[in-house]
């Protein structure tokens, strides 16, 4: 696979060419704004302000960039120009420090350029610079609902990984129903951490495990942590409740509920094995929001396997609504 890199300074700027952070930055977060707006969290959205920020720092930023190796990765990348103006994007980013993997990100191009070849451009280009570095594997991320994106990307030769849900409840009814419990469900000890990990590890396919691997150490809860969650729950801030459904080699399901009582965000999280699913989804999520109601209603969110969807079911059901659910895609190269 490669893309001629069209770049012709002495004519007004048009087509393919590597970005130039002094002159382009301001226009790619400009860019990145308009095609992911619905998407953006406060971490999108600080990155944009420090991209606005490097624009303005003139030919210091391209210095900066070739001196280090991390921000050369970060603004690493293609744009498209039409009548000298940025109206496509794409970021190469190494995913670790031996350039194995890297990821493809920020593919964007303005509304009134789609359709014309320019994502694919941006993309062949962006393949292409990571095999020239001997990259292993190139890593994308694409919503679910954008087929057209999707598609391309499989004609590339790209493979589905697995898919990564963001659920969100603005506000926690006042008048949930009671919903009895999963048979079993009892509070989860820190020493029962190894079968935690052995359920995250059953929960998830190979190849949802290639792209974030699970480790043993990630369930190991440290004495400092247990203290720190302690400290918050005596002083009023914050309570972390953990629960689990034995099953019959280890566990069957886990929840973790994080609620706030100052303003702030309540997180659930949720791991339920490949053999009770359908059976305990509904039950489980029930139990959260029952525990939930003796907190303030603040907003809620779900970070879970879009695959699993019993999960999603439930969730829906009871009121949750996708934010954002990406399908993760990875290109073996011939490096």
């Amino acid at each position: 696979m490669s893309t001629q890199l069209a770049v012709d300074y002495t004519t007004p700027a048009r087509g393919l060419r590597p970005l130039d952070p002094r002159r382009d930055l301001g226009q790619v977060a400009d860019l990145i704004e308009e095609a992911f707006s619905g998407e953006l969290e406060s971490g999108g959205l600080a990155a944009l302000r420090d991209m606005r920020m490097l624009s303005r720092m003139g030919p210091l930023v391209s210095l900066m960039a070739r001196s280090d190796p991390y921000l050369e990765d970060v603004l690493g990348g293609f744009v498209w120009m039409e009548d000298d103006r940025v109206v496509g994007n794409v970021t190469i980013q190494r995913l670790d420090p031996y350039g194995t993997r890297w990821q493809i990100a920020n593919v964007a191009v303005t509304k009134t350029y789609q359709g014309r070849g320019i994502g694919r451009a941006l993309v062949e280009a962006a393949v292409q610079r990571i095999d020239d570095r001997r990259g292993g594997w190139a890593v994308l991320q694409v919503r679910t609902d954008n087929d057209v994106a999707k598609g391309l990307y499989k004609r590339l030769g790209f493979e589905p990984l697995t898919e990564d849900a963001v659920l969100t409840m603005n506000r926690l009814p006042q008048d949930i129903e009671p919903v009895q419990p999963p048979a079993g469900l009892r509070p989860f000890h820190h020493d029962e951490w190894q079968a935690r990990y052995l359920l995250e590890t059953a929960s998830r396919t190979d190849l949802a495990k290639w792209w974030r691997p699970v480790r043993s150490h990630q369930f190991m809860q440290t004495f400092e942590s247990r203290l720190g969650e302690k400290v918050k729950d005596l002083m009023g801030t914050s309570q972390m409740r953990r629960w689990a459904v034995p099953g019959a080699n280890g566990f069957s399901a886990f929840v973790a509920v994080s609620a706030s009582r100052w303003q702030g965000t309540h997180r659930i999280e949720f791991t339920v094995h490949p053999a009770s699913r359908g059976q305990l989804e509904g039950p489980l999520v029930g139990h959260a929001l029952q525990h939930l109601l003796a907190f303030p209603r603040w907003p809620i969110r779900v970070e879970h396997q879009g695959e699993h969807r019993e999960m999603i079911d439930a969730l829906q059901q009871a009121g949750f609504q996708i934010f954002r659910n990406h399908l993760s895609m990875r290109l073996k190269l011939n490096a």
